[in-house]
């Protein structure tokens, strides 16, 4: 290796650890200036390590011993990560995982160009300065290439906490572990090509099985953490609906107890007065009941907000073929599914607003549809529409939906057709 590259050993591997961590951090959120931070960080680091090794404090001749080796690279990885801290507008523990990310696709390729030496040709070609450098350009930049495309899928999900300490904490962990033995194990300068490519080898897959574990991390705490919103909002609605079940109720009683008085007592008011007072209060029968008190409730409830924004709702509704479902997923099925028609359906003229709900029943099956009308634009995630309303709650109204009709052997598809959304339930 030639003079120089062996002199900056410990100031390149900070480049390519701070270039390693850009296809983990593309999707996070960046700070003001994001470029000019993150060179001018990776030049600060390069500037301390030089600095250290003109005072003396890092001895090149040291470095051939692996307590030493462990340390320069102990001291690369807390430089990438203040870097991230100064270029991403994101906290400790993202900076903590993305560092680490970084660090490990550094040591892939790092080990990876350590394979390659050993074919004849590619290890004469690195002993030149420039031939070296093109070597680390192509291993490095194909490695790293590679590592975006595959872990895109996990990086670009905005809504993952990426600042889960678990998550953050086993990623330093498991790199920590990861530097300690590579580098201890390479104090044996008396390995032949073929310990040295069997080393090398197993050394990229328990890095590359390390990316993984940590993303499953992410994955599972994503997972844990969507469970509890659920949680949170399955209890929200149910004691929505113990509320909204207690005023009806409170309703219905007062709505006889006056109703009666009207029709038993001559009350001494013009006629027309008094006509108008019981036309306002036989409005009130043009509530709907559906055989399902719970499914009453939130037509109730649903009738009320179209009624203040002018949305034609009409309902054909067998409540009784509910029977078979617990009130709280009633409660929750059909409150989810007005939700988002009435969200999509106000946003038109007035004369284009309405919401048609039926409920029937036939050959053992119970089939649920509503259709309304909407704007005609839409995202669809795999098969679902995708909610963007709430960004604490994403996309669990609809997950919500899916969770109660799988729970009742059921099915649920989407259709849109001349700016008309159509949500079809059959449940056996």
């Amino acid at each position: 290796m030639p003079v120089w590259y062996m002199n900056h050993r410990i100031s390149i591997l900070l480049f390519q650890s701070v270039v390693g961590v850009l296809p983990f951090g593309s999707f996070l959120g960046k700070r003001k200036n994001y470029a000019f931070r993150f060179i001018l960080g990776a030049c600060l680091g390069i500037v301390l390590i030089e600095m250290l090794l003109g005072f003396g404090i890092l001895n090149l001749e040291q470095l051939r011993s692996g307590i030493t080796r462990v340390a320069a690279s102990l001291l690369v990885f807390f430089l990438t990560i203040i870097v991230c801290f100064l270029a991403y507008e994101e906290n400790f523990y993202t900076a903590l995982f993305v560092a680490s990310s970084g660090y490990i696709a550094q040591d892939i390729a790092g080990t990876f160009k350590t394979v390659l030496k050993l074919i004849s040709g590619i290890g004469e070609i690195s002993t030149t300065l420039n031939g070296v450098l093109i070597l680390d350009l192509l291993v490095y930049g194909s490695i790293y290439l590679v590592l975006f495309v595959m872990f895109r899928p996990f990086t670009r999900k905005r809504e993952s906490i990426f600042h889960n300490k678990e998550k953050a904490i086993f990623s330093a962990v498991a790199l920590v572990f990861c530097i300690g033995m590579a580098r201890l194990s390479q104090d044996n300068y008396d390995r032949n090509s073929l310990a040295v490519g069997a080393e090398a080898v197993y050394q990229i897959l328990c890095d590359f099985f390390i990316l993984l574990l940590q993303f499953g991390v992410m994955e599972r705490v994503e997972l844990r953490n969507g469970v509890d919103t659920m949680k949170e909002l399955m209890h929200q609605q149910y004691d929505q609906m113990k509320r909204s079940k207690e005023s009806i109720e409170l309703v219905n009683e007062k709505y006889h107890d006056l109703k009666g008085f009207l029709d038993g007592y001559d009350i001494e008011l013009p006629k027309d007065q008094l006509r108008a007072l019981k036309k306002k209060i036989e409005k009130y029968e043009e509530f709907v009941s559906t055989g399902n008190h719970i499914l009453d409730v939130v037509i109730a409830e649903k009738k009320e907000v179209c009624s203040k924004e002018n949305i034609e709702l009409t309902t054909l509704v067998n409540g009784a073929e509910l029977s078979f479902m617990d009130d709280v997923d009633v409660y929750s099925l059909f409150g989810n599914a007005f939700n988002n028609a009435i969200h999509a359906t106000k946003k038109l003229p007035e004369d284009e607003r309405f919401i048609t709900l039926t409920v029937s029943s036939g050959g053992g099956t119970t089939t649920i549809h509503i259709e309304n009308s909407f704007d005609g634009k839409v995202i669809m995630e795999n098969g679902m529409p995708k909610s963007q309303r709430d960004p604490r709650y994403h996309g669990f109204g609809m997950r919500s939906m899916e969770r109660i009709v799988k729970k009742y052997d059921g099915t649920i598809a989407v259709k849109t057709e001349d700016k008309v959304f159509n949500l079809d339930i059959i449940m056996l």
